[in-house]
């Protein structure tokens, strides 16, 4: 079966590579022959997208097939003039549209150049740099052990675009030692859970969705990535916060000295050089702006030669074990766990978006979105949100992204919503998928290295990430959040913001300096939302955060409201 597949999926991609000349001279024409390689090919991706990343996927773009074969039949708004089975093959192999469009390309050109620098940047003891910068610096902290979860998880995170992938790679160091140090299993899972995800919201490099975003909008790939700048410092100051409430309800402490890298260890000259070397070249490149692709290319050969130079003694054995380590540590292990599933998810995500245009599917959703904005526009938004969601929960963040955004995007900017912030608002939902219950694939991966139940590990982590859920709602509407407008409002947008995200924390958390009463954790989320939004609506919520800290300070309690409960039985 594995041959046949082979065979399957070789034999087209082989036929396209040396005929497409042909093909392209002969547009609308076809043999019957190519459409039975059209047809191999689809259901080699689809074993193969199968194999990878389970059902969820592969049956999605069933669903689209069906509806371009059989939507003819079906009544109202959604139906259209219906599509040959012929049509369809012809579209998907031999048109540009189809499985060579645009997310294969890019795949291919660039998001593989990154795939392949996040490993090799480990395999040369980049990710052990940044550990220890995040120990020494996370650690000192109260909930220290937390702290480094976020800084080190985010760093792997938007390296490795994938949010599951994440966690059970740092998550298997991070999470038992918060466990060791007094967090709840709950927590510990929850904690790498949402810094996992928010990695792919961090720049400079957001995972692989901010170049796919970058190509849709047809902008720089340097203009998302500082529009995605507060926003993202904004959700893992709202975890960290979140942290630190908690460790003072549980009496969890800094990091112990025994754990703490040594700071001369930590800044040696050649340990750093490693680390600033390909990553300074890199974030220099993308600010001159060449292109994405060449800046990977040169700070992927950079940490190589840097590596095999000054990674040891420059002796013939020793030179040959690196060179072995980049090998297997670095482009095999990346090619095995993330290139390989990304590029066949890709494609095949690629023909879902062909199908979807073909049958006019996202301008009908669309319809239905600008429906409900006539009544509102908050409603629209929140429709948008459920949708991205949905689609998100059992796939990777990237599919549903694209999907979500070939659907959805047309009806925002039709609303009159900026293109870049409606991309933005629908990425984060759909990485918010993955923490949101029933299908939180995230959190399955963290509550079993945690050994603790998934739906309480999800509950904290929707707590801990609750900024993720609330930011997107305010950058569409204050461009202050993606760095644009007058430079003084945008430095009170990000100070505003971090206050916001610690009074929010301490309202679903319900604990600040003790155990909150339901009216002091009322005050602490509405005190957020306004300190959130502009700045005479904000100074009203500063006004009101001062209020629940005076009942909590001088411990005022009134009936049901306002009774102050017990700390043990706070935990959730």
């Amino acid at each position: 079966m594995d041959v046949v597949c082979i065979v399957f999926s070789v034999f087209p991609c082989l036929y396209i590579m040396f005929s497409w000349e042909s093909i392209a001279r002969s547009a609308g024409y076809y043999e019957d022959y190519q459409l039975v390689l059209g047809f191999a090919l689809i259901i080699g991706l689809l074993e193969a997208t199968r194999r990878s990343l389970g059902n969820s996927i592969p049956i999605l773009m069933l669903c689209f097939l069906g509806y371009a074969l059989f939507g003819e039949h079906i009544p109202g708004m959604f139906g259209h003039a219906g599509f040959q089975g012929t049509e369809i093959l012809y579209q998907l192999f031999l048109m540009q549209e189809g499985i060579w469009g645009l997310l294969t390309d890019m795949t291919s050109k660039l998001i593989a150049l990154f795939v392949l620098f996040g490993p090799v940047l480990f395999a040369t003891g980049v990710g052990k740099t940044f550990m220890d910068i995040a120990m020494l610096f996370g650690g000192r902290i109260r909930g220290g052990a937390g702290h480094v979860a976020v800084v080190g998880s985010s760093f792997f995170g938007m390296l490795s675009g994938s949010s599951v992938a994440n966690v059970a790679t740092t998550g298997s160091f991070t999470i038992p030692t918060m466990k060791r140090l007094k967090f709840p299993p709950a927590l510990a899972g929850a904690v790498e859970a949402s810094a996992s995800s928010g990695g792919q919201i961090m720049p400079p490099i957001m995972g692989a969705g901010c170049f796919i975003m970058a190509e849709f909008l047809n902008i720089s790939y340097v203009s998302v990535m500082i529009a995605g700048i507060i926003p993202g410092l904004l959700y893992f100051v709202g975890v960290s916060a979140g942290i630190w409430v908690e460790a003072g309800r549980y009496g969890i402490g800094k990091l112990p000295d025994d754990l703490m890298p040594k700071l001369k260890e930590v800044f040696n000259f050649r340990q750093m050089f490693t680390f600033l070397a390909p990553v300074g070249i890199l974030m220099a490149m993308l600010f001159m702006f060449f292109p994405a692709e060449k800046a990977a290319g040169v700070a992927l050969i950079v940490a190589m030669v840097n590596y095999l130079l000054i990674g040891g003694p420059l002796t013939l054995v020793s030179v040959r074990q690196r060179m072995k380590t980049i090998w297997e540590d670095g482009f095999f292990r990346a090619v095995v766990s993330a290139l390989a599933w990304l590029m066949v998810m890709m494609s095949c995500v690629q023909m879902a978006v062909t199908m979807i245009s073909m049958t006019g599917f996202g301008v009908k959703v669309s319809a239905g979105i600008l429906s409900l904005a006539g009544t509102s526009v908050f409603l629209a938004l929140i429709a948008t949100m459920l949708i991205s969601m949905i689609l998100g929960m059992g796939m990777t963040t990237t599919a549903a992204y694209v999907i979500a955004a070939a659907v959805l995007v047309p009806a925002l900017e039709q609303i009159g919503l900026p293109a870049l912030a409606s991309h933005l608002f629908i990425f984060y939902f759909a990485i918010k998928s993955g923490l949101t219950p029933p299908v939180c694939i995230t959190v399955f991966t963290a509550a079993a290295i945690a050994g603790s139940p998934w739906l309480k590990t999800a509950w904290y982590s929707m707590r801990l990430g609750v900024g993720g859920y609330i930011i997107p709602f305010y950058f569409i509407f204050m461009p202050e959040y993606l760095m644009q407008g007058e430079p003084i409002l945008i430095v009170y947008a990000f100070v505003s913001g971090v206050a916001a995200m610690l009074a929010i924390e301490a309202g679903v958390m319900g604990f600040f300096t003790k155990s909150s009463t339901i009216l002091e954790r009322i005050i602490y989320i509405a005190a957020g939302l306004m300190i959130l939004g502009p700045w005479t609506i904000s100074l009203v919520g500063y006004a009101l955060w001062v209020v629940g800290y005076l009942l909590e300070r001088f411990d005022v309690q009134f009936p049901v409201i306002a009774v102050r409960p017990a700390l043990e039985k706070h935990y959730v």
